[in-house]
C-alpha cells in the first residue's frame, strides 16, 4: 500500500531536526533522489517507509498526509542572533513559530485575549519610538517590571523554547492564519536569565513597533541591512528600559559613578549591568574613558557571561497560551491529551507533544493514554 503524504511537510520535519536529504535517505532506506520526489510530490510512499519517517522524525503520522485547512503565511522573521548562525540552527524555530500560531488561533475560537496593534508602525528614531510606545501604553518613566507580563497584556505572542542552539536569543515576526494576524516572539530559554530576558524581549519589541511593518524579510536580513536593524533594535531596548530622565537622575544621586552604582541600580532597573553602562555612555554620563574602564573591570570579574545577581530573580514566563489551556479544561472544550485532535480537526494540522510541551512550558506528555479523567459536572450525583 502506497499512500500520497504531503512534502513540504516532510521538509519541514527533516529541517527541524537537523537532518540532510541523505541522512534521512540512509534512515528509510532509500536514496538520496527518492527524498527529493517525496518532498516535491512526485511520488507516492510505502506504509512501511511512512512508519519509519514517523519513527526517525518524531512527528506524528497525519503530520506528513493531512493539508492545512485554513491558510497559513509567515511574514518573515527578525532575528537576534550571531551572524555566523547557520540557516540550519534557525530552522525548528519556524515550526515553533508556526505550531504556536495556530495555537493561539484555535484558543482564540474560546477565549479573549488582548487585542494586538497590527498597524503599529512608530516611523521614528528608536529613542523617540521607545517614548511615544510607552505613551500609548500608558506607562510612566519608572522601570519595567516584567516585560513578558507587559507584551502579553498588549496582545503580542511569547514563547520560550529551546532553540537547540547558542547563538540565537530570539526571532520575532507576524504570521497569518486565514484573517488573523499575530506577532509572535520565541526566546531561547537556555540562554537566558531574567535580566537578560528584559533586554531580549525589549529589543524584539523594538523590531514590532519599528521595523515589522516598513521591513518584510523572507527568513533573514543580511550584511549591513541586518547590522542596522539589529543595532536600531537594541538602541530601541535601552530606550525602553531606560528612560533618560529618570535613569539619568538614578545614576547622577552619588558623588561619582562606579561600577557599584550599577550594581546597585540593577535589581531596581531590572537589566544587566553590562546594558546600564552602555546606555550610560550612549547618554554621555560617562566619558569614553570611563566606558572603557568598566568594561575591563566587567572582564576582570568574569560578568561576561554571568553577572552578580544574576541568579537572584527567576527568569520571567509566559502565561496567556497556557492559562488558556487551563480554561477550556475547566469548561471541558479540550484536554491536553486530545489536543492535538481538535486542531487537526479545525485545521488539518497535528505537531508532536514535544512542541506543544514547549510552548505550553507544561509536559504534555504526563496526560498522555490517561487510564482515569475528572467527571463532568453534569454526571455527577449527589444524595437527597
Amino acid at each position: 500500500m502506497t499512500l500520497q503524504i504531503n512534502g513540504e511537510r516532510l521538509k519541514e520535519a527533516r529541517l527541524f531536526n537537523h537532518m540532510t536529504m541523505s541522512a534521512l535517505a540512509s534512515k528509510l532506506n532509500v536514496t538520496k533522489q527518492m527524498i527529493s520526489k517525496y518532498e516535491h510530490n512526485r511520488s507516492e510512499m510505502s506504509s512501511k517507509t511512512l512508519q519509519k519517517l514517523t519513527q526517525t522524525l518524531n512527528f506524528p503520522l497525519y503530520f506528513f498526509t493531512d493539508i492545512e485547512k485554513v491558510p497559513y503565511h509567515d511574514d518573515g522573521t527578525f532575528y537576534r542572533s550571531r551572524l555566523t548562525a547557520t540557516q540550519s540552527e534557525k530552522q525548528p524555530s519556524k515550526t515553533y513559530k508556526k505550531a504556536a500560531a495556530y495555537l493561539r488561533d484555535y484558543f482564540e475560537n474560546y477565549v479573549e485575549f488582548p487585542k494586538l496593534q497590527n498597524d503599529m508602525e512608530i516611523d521614528e528614531t528608536p529613542e523617540k519610538a521607545a517614548n511615544i510606545l510607552r505613551r500609548l501604553w500608558a506607562l510612566d518613566d519608572q522601570p519595567i517590571v516584567d516585560i513578558v507580563d507587559l507584551m502579553e497584556r498588549h496582545g503580542l505572542i511569547v514563547v520560550n523554547i529551546d532553540f537547540g542552539s547558542d547563538k540565537i536569543d530570539a526571532r520575532s515576526g507576524y504570521v497569518q492564519i486565514g484573517l488573523n494576524k499575530y506577532y509572535i516572539v520565541l526566546v531561547n530559554e537556555t540562554k537566558q536569565n531574567f535580566f537578560r530576558d528584559q533586554f531580549t524581549l525589549a529589543h524584539e519589541l523594538g523590531h514590532y513597533a519599528i521595523h515589522a511593518n516598513l521591513y518584510h524579510p523572507q527568513d533573514d536580513l543580511l550584511g549591513q541591512d541586518y547590522r542596522s536593524i539589529e543595532n536600531e533594535a537594541n538602541d530601541f531596548a535601552s530606550a525602553f528600559l531606560m528612560p533618560r530622565e529618570s535613569f539619568t537622575h538614578d545614576l547622577t544621586q552619588g558623588d561619582h559613578i562606579d561600577l557599584n552604582t550599577f550594581v546597585n541600580l540593577k535589581s531596581k532597573w531590572n537589566v544587566s549591568i553590562a546594558a546600564m553602562i552602555h546606555r550610560a555612555h550612549n547618554l554621555e554620563i560617562i566619558s569614553d574613558n570611563d566606558y572603557v574602564k568598566f568594561q575591563k573591570q566587567i572582564s576582570y570579574r568574569g560578568w561576561r557571561t554571568k553577572e552578580i545577581m544574576d541568579d537572584e530573580k527567576e527568569m520571567s514566563k509566559p502565561k496567556a497560551l497556557t492559562q488558556a489551556l487551563s480554561l477550556l479544561e475547566e469548561h471541558n472544550i479540550v484536554h491536553p491529551n486530545n489536543l492535538n485532535d481538535k486542531l487537526r480537526e479545525m485545521y488539518g494540522i497535528v505537531f508532536p507533544n514535544e512542541i506543544w510541551s514547549q510552548i505550553l512550558g507544561i509536559d504534555l506528555n504526563k496526560f498522555r493514554n490517561s487510564i482515569v479523567q475528572f467527571k463532568k459536572l453534569n454526571s455527577i450525583s449527589t444524595d437527597e
